[in-house]
């Protein structure tokens, strides 16, 4: 009965431990990292407020042709009275002069709504250019969210490849340790001459600041990633599943497939719209139309000369009229808008070529990337598996004493650089290929 006592409190008191106790944090993966940079990174929070700004100057841009309606209100005082409406003589003789409200101090309150009729077009190009610059505005955003993660995923691999190395690296230095803690015995004992200790020494103290080079590097990465994701401190980072190498081979993309891409449909978009900026330069040389209308009361004081001095009188007006302005000459200064418009346009065709060559150069170098790593990691492969069997063979020679240290030395050192070049390789294939889904604007849907 005491045992199932005891085996009962321990019960208990294990499962208060691990609910008190808290959780370690898990590593951070890939996938979760880029989640994070595109919920907090600043600067796609600010491409938002682009798009979102992009929006507004559209629905803005609309509202204009409609015109505008404002509610007003003047006062102006007259040095002689005035009638509160403009007035014809028969008005004047019909109503007799006594019966005229007059005043010094005429007010107004009312409403003026005036329209543009007719612009050459203008009001329709900018409504036209806002929508393009609304689609410039949502392919910039879906570039900048590619580079994003591209940036993510490039700093993630890099640190996994220096904590890689890193890792590799001490084992090198407890290898070195154990050699120089070896050689130092047989020195003791008159079997080993002070300069083999020495050399396994400096060895030994290079190959440890080769570890606080890797640490210094691996703080420094995490410390940008930490910037892109938009939190204070990185936390530990999932290791990659191993993935298959193999090379590419680059087809000859048709040019359709090109024209899909963002970065050039930005650069077409800039075409459209500096050429609809051209047109709209045009509608100077066309007659502007405006409609003008108010609608309102006129009021004030009687003056001193009218027989109802000091009673407030008002009356209805209201007006109706259109109005027409087209300059026949400005001394050329619409046509050299009209020019600085037209070269802006073939500025821009001549960088949606550009932007279309630089495509298809950086594909090309992406392609070359992942085949030059693929290539790297099967030659570093191959030359750690012949450096460790050196590395053997130089032991039992020195072990024997048929080798100086510093063969033995260099053969621990050209190990040690073939495994690193082996991890730099396998790191370098998986940032090539994240370079290519950037390119080809996947990387969202990888």
């Amino acid at each position: 009965m005491n045992l199932f006592k005891l085996g009962l409190l321990l019960c208990i008191i294990a499962q208060i431990l691990c609910v008190v106790t808290p959780m370690q944090s898990q590593a951070l993966t890939l996938d979760e990292c880029v989640s994070l940079a595109l919920k907090n990174n600043p600067d796609l929070q600010k491409q938002r407020l682009g798009l979102k700004l992009a929006d507004q100057d559209v629905v803005e841009q609309k509202a204009q042709n409609f015109g505008r309606l404002d509610l007003v209100s003047s006062y102006t005082h007259y040095s002689l009275p005035r009638t509160l409406t403009p007035m014809t003589p028969a008005t004047i003789a019909t109503a007799g002069t006594g019966t005229i409200p007059t005043t010094e101090d005429l007010f107004f309150s009312g409403l003026v709504y005036e329209v543009p009729l007719f612009t050459g077009f203008a009001r329709t190009r900018a409504v036209e250019i806002a929508a393009l610059q609304r689609e410039m505005a949502a392919a910039t955003l879906k570039l900048n969210r590619e580079q994003l993660i591209y940036n993510v995923r490039t700093l993630y691999v890099n640190i996994l490849s220096q904590m890689t190395q890193k890792e590799a690296q001490e084992g090198y230095v407890r290898a070195l340790i154990h050699l120089h803690d070896k050689i130092a015995r047989e020195f003791e004992v008159g079997t080993r001459a002070k300069i083999d200790l020495l050399k396994a020494r400096a060895d030994l103290q290079n190959a440890r600041a080769r570890v606080e080079q890797l640490e210094g590097n691996i703080v420094i990465l995490k410390a940008g990633l930490a910037a892109l994701l938009g939190v204070d401190k990185l936390d530990t980072l999932e290791k990659l599943p191993p993935s298959e190498r193999s090379e590419v081979v680059l087809q000859d993309k048709p040019a359709g497939d090109l024209d899909t891409l963002e970065r050039l449909r930005a650069a077409r978009l800039a075409v459209e719209k500096n050429a609809k900026q051209a047109e709209k330069t045009r509608s100077g040389f066309y007659p502007q139309l405006v409609l003008n209308t108010s609608y309102g009361w006129n009021y004030g004081p009687n003056d001193s000369t009218n027989p109802d001095s000091g009673d407030w009188e008002n009356q209805e007006v209201w007006q109706v009229g259109l109005s027409m302005k087209w300059t026949v000459f400005d001394f050329g200064t619409n046509r050299a808008r009209v020019r600085k418009a037209k070269n802006m346009e073939r500025q821009s065709r001549y960088e949606l070529a550009r932007t279309r060559l630089e495509i298809q150069r950086a594909l090309q170098e992406a392609v070359a990337k992942i085949n030059t790593a693929v290539s790297s990691y099967h030659s570093a492969r191959e030359e750690l598996a012949l450096t460790r069997e050196t590395e053997k063979i130089e032991q039992v020679r020195y072990d024997k004493g048929a080798a100086d240290i510093n063969d033995l030395l260099y053969a621990k050192a050209r190990r040690q650089l073939a495994k690193s070049s082996l991890i730099e390789a396998s790191y370098n294939y998986t940032s090539a290929r994240f370079y290519l889904d950037y390119l080809l604007e996947k990387g969202e849907n990888r």
